[in-house]
């Protein structure tokens, strides 16, 4: 069984909605904060940046980093058709907008809610925030435009990437205002949560 460590709502909603989306066998351990907002104890002994989401695999390893858990969940079950062939193509491009989103709009996100972490001065906030902001909607126009007719990154064929940035859009700071900004942005993310294993998980997280 996989247990999938998580908040609600969190960048853990992607690789849950996937282990859905797979038909794994798995369980969320919603991890909850203590009165000072951090992790309980034995979170840190599981991973030690007591960062979710935290993946624990059936023999027992430890996965962090949602990106890399994408990846991986969808290579384990090709059946259900999340990842292209390794070798081909289609490949190269799932690839590239899985970390592209990883490693940009996912960060926006984190400097827009969480802009004490990214410095030490208390009145630079409202400036992280705001940059943040910025490079948020210059980074969905490049998925927009990425993106096309779609409705999906890869054209009929729904993957792990379109999980990922379906949960992404709902950390917008408004998510109408996307939507009519990108209407193709839109539209994938309501094909995505078409799949009633998907929606499941997105309604379990509150969303």
């Amino acid at each position: 069984m996989y247990t999938l460590y998580a908040l609600n709502g969190a960048g853990s909603m992607a690789p849950e909605a996937l282990l859905a989306a797979c038909g794994a066998d798995y369980k969320v351990i919603v991890v909850e904060r203590m009165p000072d907002g951090s992790f309980p104890e034995y979170f840190h002994r599981i991973n030690p940046k007591a960062e979710v989401p935290t993946l624990v695999l059936p023999d027992d390893t430890v996965m962090t980093e949602s990106a890399a858990m994408m990846i991986y969940l969808a290579d384990l079950f090709p059946a259900a058709g999340m990842a292209p062939a390794i070798g081909s193509a289609a490949r190269a491009r799932y690839l590239r907008w899985q970390v592209y989103l990883a490693a940009t709009i996912y960060m926006s996100d984190l400097r827009l809610f969480y802009p004490a972490r990214f410095s030490t001065d208390p009145a630079a906030a409202d400036g992280i925030k705001a940059k943040a902001a910025q490079a948020m909607d210059a980074e969905f126009a490049i998925y927009s435009s990425a993106l096309g007719e779609g409705p999906f990154i890869l054209g009929a064929q729904m993957s792990a990437v379109d999980i990922y940035a379906a949960m992404l859009c709902t950390w917008a700071p408004d998510k109408e205002a996307l939507f009519a900004r990108h209407p193709n942005i839109r539209r994938m993310y309501d094909a995505v949560l078409s799949r009633p294993d998907i929606k499941a998980v997105w309604t379990r997280n509150g969303e």
